[in-house]
């Protein structure tokens, strides 16, 4: 459920408008600091920095949308342009800026999840709407560090259900032209206006809606709301109970004549329809919730013992998981098959039961141990790929940023080479969008 924090002096002040203009200076950057002048391209943010419709703020759009900025020159004239007329957006700050690349790396050390990223948003006060009702993939921690700004915040709903999964024909609701109308959603949870210190834990799908309306009364240094969305990436990167089980029921049964894996394809079907499936995985902090003998422990993920631990845990979770969504019939998958793929005659399928059971459970168990393993690794790649801090985007100008950030973040993998297709599609006829 959502709630807000008061943190004070730890959050206020911590970015602003002005400090954001910086970024489209030359002087931001570590690799422009021994370049000559003569040498220097203007700097456009490719990729990162784009403005809400105008008619979100003038209350005539009900999507949240980006307004068309293709032949818009970045300069502080054009931003606060902009600004005048909608909400500027810098997508994943975190590859621009050292000061927020150090406050996703903080989250990311203490809840030890492989990719944190911050979006920023900063409006004028005053302005009806910033966001028009909506959800986003992601558990979020919302940093309100200058100005301030009203979130009403929503509870799920059958026509908008907790946990969305992209590739399960889930996708985010309120956006790109799709309208979230207050019908569809569930009871109001929280209609509070965020002040300058304050934070807000916002869980991933829950609907919300935005606005400045009637703030600069409780501002007195700015005229501009400005806060950070700090997001842990965990479904958008795959790590979801479905795809663990797709990904084991791909690697043991592997693909028909026809490009199909049945085992996969009934994990798929089912995850729109069982909220428990669409849960995020419990890495970090969260994997004491499966393995309560963790507790204590720190966990490093090269220590063997935590690694048996994590992964028992996990597969008496996912065994919980099957019968609670009725899927037993995955487990038969893979052995003795007729003409067309299909499972062969049900004394067979009853012979070979709990065979096939235990090398489905040996599949489970050499995705899980992967997945701990690749952990670390990911979160190597996130300091060094996503983070402005690292090794390689700081050898990088800005506008060149976009594309080697947004790779780690698709492309990293989770999961074993020859399970990795059943986790992002379980047949090569059925493609989805990449995560």
């Amino acid at each position: 459920m959502p709630f807000v924090l008061e943190c004070g002096e730890l959050v206020a002040g911590r970015w602003t408008l002005e400090e954001q203009l910086r970024l489209l200076h030359h002087e931001s950057y570590e690799v422009f600091q021994e370049s000559s002048e003569e040498k220097r391209k203007p700097i456009q943010l490719t990729g990162y920095s784009r403005f809400t419709h105008p008619a979100i703020g003038q209350a005539k759009a009900h999507s949240f949308m980006a307004d068309d900025q293709r032949d818009r020159e970045a300069t502080e004239a054009s931003v606060r342009q902009g600004l005048e007329m909608g909400t500027w957006v810098i997508s994943s700050g975190n590859s621009l800026s050292p000061h927020l690349a150090r406050i996703c790396e903080a989250l990311q050390c203490s809840f030890q999840v492989p990719f944190v990223t911050t979006n920023v948003y900063i409006s004028r006060l005053d302005s009806p709407i910033t966001a028009p009702l909506h959800t986003d993939r992601f558990d979020s921690f919302i940093m309100q560090t200058e100005g301030a700004k009203r979130w009403r915040i929503f509870d799920t709903s059958a026509a908008v259900p907790r946990w969305p999964v992209l590739d399960a024909g889930m996708s985010d609701r309120g956006k790109a032209g799709d309208v979230l109308y207050l019908e569809q959603v569930g009871p109001l949870l929280l209609d509070e206006c965020l002040k300058c210190g304050e934070v807000v834990y916002l869980p991933r799908g829950f609907p919300h809606a935005t606005s400045t309306f009637d703030t600069s009364s409780l501002s007195t240094t700015s005229c501009y709301s400005t806060s950070l969305t700090v997001s842990l990436l965990l479904e958008s990167v795959g790590l979801t109970m479905d795809k663990v089980m797709r990904c084991a029921a791909g690697i043991h049964e592997g693909r028909n004549q026809l490009g199909q894996c049945f085992g996969a394809e009934e994990i798929l079907k089912a995850t729109p329809q069982n909220e428990l499936m669409r849960a995020t995985l419990p890495i970090g902090f969260l994997a004491r919730r499966v393995a309560p003998e963790l507790q204590l422990a720190r966990l490093s993920e090269g220590d063997e013992k935590l690694e048996e631990l994590w992964v028992e845990g996990m597969v008496k979770e996912v065994q919980s998981l099957v019968k609670t969504c009725g899927l037993e019939p995955w487990l038969r998958h893979g052995g003795e098959t007729g003409g067309n793929g299909r499972p062969g005659c049900p004394c067979r399928i009853k012979a070979r039961w709990k065979s096939q059971a235990e090398e489905v459970e040996e599949s489970l168990r050499r995705v899980l141990s992967y997945m701990w393993r690749a952990l670390p690794r990911a979160r190597q790649c996130c300091q060094e790929r996503v983070y402005s801090t690292g090794k390689v985007l700081k050898e990088i100008g800005p506008d060149q940023r976009h594309e080697v950030e947004e790779k780690a973040l698709v492309q990293f993998p989770f999961y074993p080479e020859e399970g990795i297709i059943y986790a992002r599609s379980p047949s090569i006829n059925s493609p989805v969008p990449v995560l």
